[in-house]
């Protein structure tokens, strides 16, 4: 089944692929050459956003008959992407994950596009509760911060409430 993980943009759904499932991964003793990242929204993986470079390219890269794990990053990027992921399915030791984040990756199309076949994980901003869990502390001062800047995870990373409302305004005009 392919792994559908969508969300607002920058609310961590690479984050959540790249770093804490490679990871875990990982941690499960997966050789890091069966995990096969790509991560289409790079100026060096441009020439992947074609469907039969991207096919071309995972087929090549499947060595032998262990499992190999696929995390597509912004899929949406790649023209047809549909079909690309159904032929995936067809490769039996190819567990695939694939991330969006626009309105048509976001709408329930490709849902339905990939019924029976995948499913969907939302990643939202981190609510109050896990905010706090990250930054402790006395509870108003962190509700402050929270109804001021939100949730977004990369807000915890930025020290000074200048650079965290630029950050955020940045945000607010891709938008």
């Amino acid at each position: 089944m392919i792994k559908i993980v969508s969300g607002i943009r920058r609310c961590g759904k690479s984050y959540l692929l790249s770093e804490l499932f490679t990871q875990h991964l990982l941690d499960e003793g997966v050789d890091r050459h069966h995990i096969i990242h790509i991560d289409l929204d790079t100026r060096d993986n441009l020439e992947y956003r074609n469907p039969e470079a991207c096919n071309q390219y995972v087929k090549s890269l499947i060595k032998d008959d262990n499992m190999y794990y696929l995390l597509l990053d912004e899929v949406q990027l790649m023209e047809d992407f549909v079909s690309v992921l159904n032929g995936f399915l067809h490769i039996k030791n190819l567990d695939v994950y694939v991330t969006g984040s626009n309105s048509k990756f976001l709408s329930s199309d490709i849902i339905t596009e990939v019924r029976g076949r995948g499913g969907e994980i939302r990643v939202y901003p981190f609510s109050f509760a896990e905010f706090y869990s990250v930054i402790g502390g006395d509870k108003w001062d962190a509700w402050s911060k929270y109804i001021r800047y939100g949730g977004m995870p990369h807000t915890l990373n930025i020290q000074t409430a200048k650079e965290k409302e630029a950050y955020l305004k940045g945000l607010f005009n891709q938008v």
